[in-house]
């Protein structure tokens, strides 16, 4: 699985070296009025509190810091995703990790769950996945849809099935 999560943030690295400082940082209304950029940090974010829950034994995707620069500077959000790379390339997918969160408006109902490295490795994936499809749709609504991979923002499930559409 750690393969597929490089994959997955390598497809982002390559929407990052091809999209304009002005268009990924531009708040857009299809994105709630949020960037593409936001939804990037909101990706790496999760990735990085991963790797951290994965050396400290407890994951909480609610203490993320929302560091502004990983939204802002396309440069700093690929040495971001460098040092993402090789984290992930240390995980131990079998350690069993707690996982906390608030599921609550009022935030008054933290909840606290057994999990393994693997298992949030594959949430990971599947959260990136979904922001990347959000992501898509902006990038459709503003004209730059051609500067993505044709499979940014599809699960993999879904191109396997293409695929064996095509096939048939």
């Amino acid at each position: 699985m750690k393969v597929v999560a490089k994959e997955n943030l390598n497809q982002i690295s390559r929407l990052l070296k091809n999209i304009t400082i002005e268009k990924y940082t531009a708040k857009t209304e299809i994105l709630s009025n949020a960037s593409i950029g936001e939804h990037v940090r909101h990706i790496i974010e999760f990735y990085l509190l991963l790797v951290k829950g994965s050396l400290t034994g407890v994951i909480s995707y609610d203490k993320r810091e929302r560091d502004t620069q990983i939204e802002n500077c396309k440069d700093y959000a690929l040495q971001v995703i460098d040092k993402l790379n090789a984290g992930i390339d240390t995980l131990d997918e079998d350690k069993l990790v707690t996982l906390e969160g608030d599921y609550s408006r009022q935030g008054y109902s933290k909840q606290v769950l057994n999990s393994s490295v693997g298992r949030e490795l594959a949430y990971c994936i599947e959260h990136s996945i979904h922001h990347q499809a959000l992501i898509k749709a902006a990038t459709v609504n503003i004209n730059i849809s051609h500067i993505l991979d044709k499979n940014f923002g599809l699960a993999y499930s879904t191109i396997r099935y293409r695929k064996n559409q095509c096939a048939q």
